[in-house]
């Protein structure tokens, strides 16, 4: 596009008006409202990408959009269907599968909800365990519309599911064709590891929607020269920074992939250096406000890596007293759990704790003659893109971290792990289909058929035997699930005595979140022979874990006619008692 002096003051304005929103939020009171500063931040994203349209072309554009849309081909309506196939598996029981609303959900939630009562108003600041508070308003968004319910603070990762699938399966058939883009999307609809992701009320399953959308826009605008695909690109790349903290791998992927296409294509940086400008300003000017924020406080910024990396929070140290193990020794172990965790080693943390590996038998062997594939091309961009891909989560989102595999921070894997599963499908299908047999579409029918079998596998695992069994989260989450469920139905008149310390507490954030409105106070010593902490205008609910159900019959004595409830688990075993008092 020709130099314009017009264009250039409405991208300095936009940058200009990102950077007061930045000193706006930095200097404002919390309790402030912050609608303002949101407006003016997106309205300041909108004359950063207005400073590059191509306002003269724009209408045809839009007419020729429009009419592409209206006369819907065969693939578009096959991206349709798989969209909404995807939406359905994850949107469908989203309060009852997964079956107990973890704390790390719930944590979130009590922040949107504080988005709603007007305690958080800040979008452009960290909330709890340094997470970027953006995601709390749109959650809120969902919580005020649908109701304060688990399906409402869900929702959120199930649609963003569905429009992942699409930035799928149009990078997959860009880079690799169209019968890899099928497989991979149709794998990643059905593959259990992305539903139960898509189905909790977490930011993780972000990651592979901001990494394929980004990753998509820059092949595209590298082989179209398409400025727009560098806006999305910019846009996509800014909005990242605001949720988990995996999609931070992506210029770690787009620097070494992009220098390297620049060494083997003559006149990379001629051709593209001015769409690469575009893209970095216009992801600065998304993501400035929430950069400043981490420039006045670097230990947000740094916080998961300084608690759970396995060198500055001595973990590495420990584990050598502890083995006798050398450092590289160790690392290397760190590694192999990791870069195995689809293959062999099960999900060490309650997130998903699917007590077997991120792919069943049959994929993971998919899995390993795709990626094998990719890494021995390497020298192809695409291929080598996808190697990195992995390979990186692999080390930054594994090996550094303790206690892996943790299937929570390798969500961002998942999108190079299916496509290494279609990949594995398409050439294993072409190659015996080439040995078998003559007949057309042949190596179609078998790719299907490696399809259709690897989607029931998955399939079945997740709905069949995961989701009705007690795997997912742990005994004190399944505790403050039916303790919270219990609390509600029973109203806000009610005050609770929880006799849950020392091994658990009323603040267990799965409890306030279920049972808002109900007050609770923590019983944390054995009760002598009294009950004068009860508050007598409210009704007395009394909740006692088993190893604390001796302290009953002090409060039996003084409320003989109330009414005791037990709680048990899927597998019968006693959770709590509840007992509510008879005045």
């Amino acid at each position: 596009m020709q130099n314009n002096p017009l264009r250039l003051a409405v991208l300095l304005a936009g940058a200009g008006l990102s950077l007061c929103v930045s000193l706006a939020s930095g200097s404002r009171a919390p309790d402030r409202p912050y609608w303002d500063l949101l407006f003016l931040w997106g309205l300041s994203i909108a004359l950063a990408l207005a400073a590059f349209v191509d306002w003269r072309g724009l209408p045809r554009r839009l007419q020729q959009a429009g009419a592409a849309a209206l006369r819907m081909g065969p693939e578009a309506a096959f991206v349709l269907l798989i969209a909404l196939a995807t939406l359905a598996l994850r949107a469908v029981h989203l309060d009852s599968i997964p079956y107990v609303l973890s704390g790390d959900e719930a944590s979130l939630g009590l922040e949107a909800i504080s988005v709603i009562e007007g305690q958080r108003n800040s979008p452009f600041v960290t909330g709890w365990l340094s997470h970027p508070s953006l995601y709390f308003f749109i959650q809120a968004a969902f919580l005020r519309v649908f109701g304060i319910s688990v399906s409402a603070l869900r929702l959120p990762s199930a649609l963003i599911s569905s429009a992942t699938v699409v930035f799928l399966y149009l990078f997959a058939r860009h880079a690799y064709g169209r019968r890899v883009a099928v497989l991979a999307a149709v794998f990643f609809a059905a593959y259990h590891y992305a539903i139960h992701y898509g189905r909790l009320g977490l930011n993780n399953i972000w990651d592979p929607f901001f990494a394929l959308g980004v990753i998509y826009f820059v092949q595209r605008g590298l082989t179209g020269k398409r400025l727009g695909s560098w806006l999305a690109a910019g846009v996509l790349m800014g909005l990242a920074a605001y949720f988990y903290m995996g999609a931070r791998l992506i210029p770690l992927l787009l620097v070494p992939y992009l220098a390297y296409r620049a060494f083997r294509e003559q006149g990379f940086w001629q051709e593209h250096a001015s769409h690469l400008v575009v893209f970095v300003l216009t992801a600065f000017v998304v993501a400035l406000p929430i950069l400043a924020f981490f420039a006045r406080h670097p230990q947000d910024l740094m916080a998961r890596w300084s608690w759970l990396g396995i060198f500055p929070s001595g973990w590495v140290e420990a584990e050598i007293q502890r083995t006798g193990k050398g450092v590289l020794s160790i690392v290397f172990d760190q590694f192999l759990k990791s870069a195995l965790a689809f293959n062999y080693f099960p999900d060490t943390t309650f997130h998903y704790h699917a007590g077997v590996p991120l792919l069943d038998f049959f994929t993971s062997i998919l899995f390993v003659f795709g990626i094998a594939y990719a890494i021995w091309h390497w020298r192809k961009p695409e291929y080598l893109l996808l190697s990195l891909w992995y390979l990186s989560v692999v080390i930054f989102g594994g090996t550094l971290l303790e206690n892996p595999p943790a299937s929570a921070r390798l969500v961002m894997a998942i999108p190079p792990v299916v496509l290494c599963v279609a990949l594995s499908m398409d050439k294993i299908s072409t190659y015996v289909a080439s040995l078998v047999s003559n007949v057309r579409h042949m190596a179609t029918a078998i790719s299907l058929v490696l399809l259709a079998v690897a989607c029931y596998g998955s399939l079945h695992f997740y709905f069949a035997e995961y989701a009705p069994s007690s795997q997912f989260s742990d005994l004190n989450t399944e505790v403050a699930d039916q303790m919270g469920k219990y609390l509600r139905a029973l109203g806000p008149e009610y005050r609770c005595y929880f006799f849950g310390a020392p091994r658990m507490y009323y603040g267990h954030a799965t409890i306030p979140f279920l049972a808002r409105g109900v007050e609770g106070l923590d019983i944390i010593e054995p009760i002598p022979e009294d009950v004068d902490f009860v508050d007598s205008e409210h009704k007395a609910v009394f909740v006692f874990l088993p190893e604390r159900s001796a302290e009953l019959n002090t409060v039996r004595r003084y409320y003989p006619e109330g009414q005791l409830r037990e709680f048990r688990s899927r597998e019968d075993q006693l959770l709590f008692l509840g007992y509510e008092s008879d005045g």
